[in-house]
């Protein structure tokens, strides 16, 4: 599972075999065009590169509230490093 938008709105990523199987048996269902396959294993591959890319944020405290997608949770936002950031891209989007 990629994202859990509602009750009827799920978006799942994968492999093109595994994707294609899924249109099979929900013909309803859409394929969204996109280069890379957020929120599933895939994502694994680019972890040092993303990190490296994430090196300088500093994350600090907001005067808004942030409800994060990752915990579900209401969350400081000084605690988005780095590492929120790989796990909001390689974790399911819980809304």
């Amino acid at each position: 599972m990629a994202a859990v938008n509602g009750p009827g709105s799920t978006v799942v990523s994968g492999s093109v075999e595994v994707l294609d199987a899924v249109l099979v048996e929900f013909p309803e269902a859409k394929r969204i065009p996109v280069d890379y396959a957020s929120h599933s294993p895939q994502v694994e591959e680019v972890r040092g590169e993303l990190a490296e890319a994430l090196a300088g944020v500093e994350p600090r405290e907001g005067r808004v509230p942030f409800y994060s997608t990752v915990t579900g949770r209401l969350m400081d936002t000084a605690e988005l490093d780095a590492g929120y950031w790989y796990r909001n891209l390689r974790e399911t989007v819980e809304f």
